[in-house]
């Protein structure tokens, strides 16, 4: 009765965790300079909600270059906090063609030796590591009774501490032992007999940050991936018009972006263009968009439009696209 009253006390505050959006971002200390900050915020969101493979991406660059694009807050408060544009951040990721989820990572019944010593709360590297990738933890008693019925020199023995994660209705466990000189860990679920996920724990400050790195990582498979429908772009209630340019600049109009992420992959196909310096969204209306380039050669980028993949001339600076996000 006691560990059920204790697991309810812990849900809800692995609950109140889990609530903290993903799309949050919390940096304390933060960065002295706001840019830092932003930068910093951005690869931290981007890499949670990917398990880390917005490292090998081009997305972060890309992010980078319109943060403001990306940020949907910057609440005042200690440190420096963040929250991100959830349609802007999946329309970057699909276009990216990266495994990502938004779901809550699950509950995590921490079973934990430091030394022999069993430990029944986080540390400060485990709170900050949870923190960075929104990991919810949970700690056993370890009472007169777990004393007795685990032995400690068996912690990876998945039928005591089975047994033991039942009272408490874990759905996934973590057997964890480190010293000084590192350690090891195994992650384990209830529906599943053998190891989910096992690893050597490295000595050093950044442990636990990268063996929560890893169970992220894990949660977000990509064979196991949900991907989001996402309504396409009506007819514009009112069409897009072109505009008179000023010197160095050339606007155009494209229609036919069905999905968020085509004009994402439009204005980074635009912005390589030779002679373009600058290329960003205007406005958009239902499938339409308007995009501005800062050129040097108007004559020059005009002819390069007509090569770029997807796009399709229907006059000199209107353009209707062809391209799909899986291209």
């Amino acid at each position: 009765m006691l560990k059920n009253l204790l697991l309810a006390t812990m849900m809800l505050f692995s609950a109140a965790a889990a609530a903290q959006s993903l799309l949050e971002v919390n940096l304390n200390p933060a960065p002295y300079g706001r840019e830092e900050a932003r930068e910093q915020a951005l690869g931290l969101i981007l890499n949670r909600l990917t398990g880390d493979r917005a490292r090998d991406s081009w997305v972060l660059d890309e992010a980078l270059r319109e943060p403001e694009r990306y940020l949907a807050a910057e609440p005042q408060g200690q440190g420096y906090t963040a929250v991100f544009n959830q349609d802007e951040l999946l329309a970057l990721l699909q276009s990216a063609e990266l495994p990502f989820s938004l779901e809550p990572r699950p509950a995590l019944l921490v079973w934990q030796l430091d030394s022999g010593i069993a430990s029944n709360e986080a540390d400060t590297a485990w709170q900050q590591a949870a923190s960075a990738y929104r990991l919810p933890l949970l700690w056993p008693l370890w009472d007169l009774q777990e004393h007795m019925e685990i032995d400690k020199a068996q912690l990876f023995d998945a039928g005591s501490l089975r047994q033991a994660s039942r009272r408490y209705g874990a759905d996934y466990w973590l057997a964890l032992e480190r010293d000084a000189q590192g350690g090891r860990w195994q992650l384990f679920g209830a529906e599943q007999d053998e190891v989910l996920l096992q690893g050597r724990l490295e000595p050093g400050e950044q442990a636990m940050m990268t063996l929560a790195a890893a169970l992220n990582r894990y949660w977000i498979q990509p064979s196991g991936r949900r991907e989001l429908v996402r309504a396409e772009n009506p007819e514009p209630a009112q069409p897009l018009r072109l505009e008179q340019d000023g010197p160095g600049e050339l606007t155009i109009v494209v229609s036919g972006l069905r999905q968020f992420s085509d004009s994402i992959r439009l204005e980074q196909r635009l912005r390589r263009l030779d002679g373009v310096e600058q290329a960003y969204v205007m406005d958009s209306a239902g499938h339409q968009v308007r995009y501005r380039l800062q050129v040097g050669s108007r004559d020059g980028v005009l002819r390069a439009l007509t090569g770029v993949p997807g796009l399709v001339a229907v006059s000199e600076r209107e353009f209707r696209w062809s391209g799909t996000a899986s291209e």
